[in-house]
């Protein structure tokens, strides 16, 4: 399976690795943030991207904000173009990315909201375009559609505080041996499951650091948008058997016949990254 280039454009945008620069630091997050959390030590952010019915989505976008058609993606990607030429119907459809994330300590404003790591978490973002804010910093080319966490989470207050989208779930993001991972996310309705094998050096990221990036949120939370500043970031080849049992929407975008064909697994490390939570009415 060939990498994706929506879950390449997520690996090089949010978590761009350093290299060459012997004391990475974050960049400065623009004033007026609501919240600031940081992300440190992760050890594994396993990326699948996929195709999914836009109706499905009951969560209203940010003002003047749309989902990006598969049909506009194909243009610039040769084998999403031939599987929409098999399949017209999913021309219409949108480009998601489902991501989970083991990192050794999750905090808002500078208090950990877990005793011990890891800390798993999960996000549901899709490829999307709209006006943009006088804070936001980097590209601004995906909204946050859906977040989880776990739910042995104590501080799920202070998670709400910087992600109002949180949710609170059975997530795992476990180590199975080395260069193996196995992720788990039960969701009303579905479950999905994946084990992923990596191979291969990790390699440093060349682009500028640090990098920025910019992310509206949607639904109840669509006031709000999140500005990133990262670093550190590494990539490792990687291959992933995906599933998702039951009747929900991820069930639905992994059994597309030729998807798999189309859609690869992304998998990174090393990188840290610090949010600050804004909101589009203070403009």
């Amino acid at each position: 399976m060939q990498p994706h280039h929506a879950a390449i454009a997520v690996a090089l945008l949010i978590y761009t690795g350093l290299a060459g620069a012997a004391e990475p630091r974050f960049g400065e997050l623009p004033a007026g943030s609501v919240t600031t959390s940081e992300t440190h030590d992760v050890t594994a952010e396993i990326c699948r991207d996929h195709l999914f019915d836009p109706a499905i989505v009951q969560s209203a976008l940010p003002t003047g904000y749309r989902l990006t058609t598969a049909a506009r993606a194909a243009t610039r990607d040769p084998a999403l173009a031939a599987l929409l030429l098999k399949t017209p119907k999913l021309r219409d459809y949108a480009m998601g990315s489902l991501c989970f994330v083991s990192a050794g300590r999750f905090e808002v404003d500078g208090v950990s909201v877990q005793a011990a790591p890891p800390v798993p978490l999960a996000f549901w973002w899709a490829v999307a375009e709209g006006p943009r804010h006088a804070a936001m910093r980097g590209k601004a080319a995906w909204v946050q559609l859906r977040s989880w966490y776990s739910s042995a989470i104590k501080c799920q207050a202070a998670v709400l505080g910087t992600d109002p989208m949180a949710e609170f779930s059975d997530i795992r993001v476990e180590q199975v041996q080395a260069n193996q991972w196995r992720v788990r996310l039960v969701l009303p309705g579905e479950t999905v499951t994946a084990d992923i094998s990596s191979a291969g050096p990790l390699v440093p990221s060349r682009a500028a650091q640090p990098g920025y990036m910019s992310v509206p949120m949607s639904g109840r939370a669509s006031d709000y948008f999140s500005v990133f500043t990262y670093f550190g970031h590494h990539h490792q080849e990687a291959r992933g058997e995906w599933s998702a049992t039951g009747t929900g929407l991820f069930s639905e975008a992994f059994s597309i016949e030729g998807e798999s064909g189309v859609f690869g697994t992304i998998f990174q490390a090393g990188w840290r990254s610090r949010a600050g939570l804004y909101r589009f009415s203070s403009q």
